[in-house]
């Protein structure tokens, strides 16, 4: 067998990370796997992106030219907007090759155009990292057109452009995408949506989680993880981490300064570790001193930094799945976050974290002291191991990706 992934990048940013999981397990197991990108930063020999200096300036870019599209959007709500009009180098290639199955990942960026998608001729598969494959430009919804239909008269009031530039896109899919297209989503959340949204509520979809390497995210010495990284040796370590750091409000961090009011009484030996922002982000006004690691690249600083940690925060407002929460788990580090999204398929509640009534600050601060002040702390780290172990591990998922694929190729054999 076969499989082709296409993904924007091998490891940048949380979609890349899944999805050169999913192919470094198959791989261990056999499977002739390899992934087509834009941009490749790792040295695996199975990954194949722009050879040259000049494939790599015009796929940089081709990811500016849709910057003046997205200007047509005049919103304050923050957000990633795709256009994904521009065609490019791939369609071709797709088709022509040898891959029993094509298995799209997180294609924005005008790696693909909504056109294209529609004339790939191999056995597809696509999982969604989020919710622009049925939605307008936007990459997640902050209303219901998506299940409603992008009409006239439904437009956010948080958009004022003359010019609806997500009912347009949407319109482009609905007269493209006619042939349904089998969908992977990593979480029940994200299968809902699928089929609540007008688009794609007919086409076939299966849940699967991203899977994890358990054998390289493992817990490490919490003494010695603070010695490394330089942190107190008897503090309360809370940990933040978001690809777009403090910036992206859909990953909650505005909560946190609300939330940590609460906290302040409670236990004055509580600090606050961050990663995966930069010295552009704006932090709260809370009393709590903050340890900075800004955009962190390497797996085992991660791990270490996860080790290192009491306590993983989460307060994400939409999640397809979570994967830094995963990772936490898999490093023995409860995990609290907002119940609602995929983060609820990840963390059980009060076994390996907290899930907080949406989207409650005065909630979400009583996870977090429910966590730190647990007399069976030890048995929250062993439990966050276990469900990694039990329900993410590279063995459990992919016996349900072989089963997967080997149905879907049945199916149109």
């Amino acid at each position: 067998m076969k499989i082709i992934h296409l993904s924007h990048s091998d490891i940048l940013g949380g979609a890349s990370r899944a999805t050169n999981r999913v192919h470094q397990m198959l791989a261990n197991n056999g499977i002739k796997s390899s992934i087509w990108v834009d941009i490749k930063k790792s040295d695996d020999p199975e990954i194949f992106g722009p050879e040259s200096n000049i494939q790599k300036y015009f796929n940089s870019m081709r990811q500016h030219l849709r910057f003046p599209v997205n200007k047509l959007l005049k919103s304050n709500l923050y957000g990633m907007h795709s256009p994904s009009i521009l065609s490019s180098r791939w369609l071709e290639k797709i088709n022509a090759s040898d891959a029993d199955i094509i298995h799209l990942h997180w294609i924005q960026g005008e790696m693909l155009s909504i056109k294209e998608i529609s004339e790939i001729k191999k056995p597809l598969v696509w999982t969604f990292h989020d919710m622009w494959p049925f939605c307008g430009c936007e990459h997640y919804a902050y209303n219901q057109r998506y299940s409603e239909g992008y009409k006239v008269n439904n437009k956010s009031k948080n958009e004022f452009s003359f010019f609806d530039i997500n009912r347009w896109q949407w319109n482009q899919k609905v007269r493209l995408f006619k042939k349904p297209i089998q969908i992977l989503s990593p979480s029940n959340w994200m299968t809902n949506c699928v089929k609540k949204s007008n688009l794609m509520k007919d086409w076939p979809v299966k849940t699967i989680p991203h899977p994890i390497d358990i054998s390289k995210w493992r817990p490490l010495d919490k003494k010695i993880s603070r010695k490394e990284l330089n942190l107190p040796e008897n503090s309360k370590l809370i940990l933040f981490g978001a690809i777009g750091g403090t910036r992206d409000k859909r990953k909650g961090f505005e909560v946190l300064e609300k939330a940590f009011k609460y906290l302040k009484y409670s236990d004055d030996n509580i600090n606050l570790i961050i990663f995966g922002g930069d010295k552009k982000d704006i932090y709260p006004k809370v009393d709590l001193k903050i340890f900075n690691f800004f955009e962190v690249n390497d797996d085992t600083m991660l791990q270490t930094i996860y080790s290192a940690a009491d306590l993983m925060i989460v307060p994400s407002k939409l999640e397809v799945f979570g994967l830094t929460a995963q990772e936490a788990l898999s490093c023995g580090t409860p995990v609290v976050a907002f119940d609602g999204t995929g983060l609820s398929d990840i963390v059980k509640h009060k076994e390996t974290g907290y899930l907080a009534k949406p989207f409650s600050e005065k909630d979400f601060a009583d996870g977090i002291i429910w966590v730190l002040e647990n007399p069976s702390k030890n048995l929250l780290d062993k439990n966050s191991r276990k469900r990694v172990n039990d329900l993410f591990s590279y063995q459990v998922i992919y016996k349900k990706y072989q089963n997967f694929y080997n149905n879907l190729l049945s199916s149109i054999s």
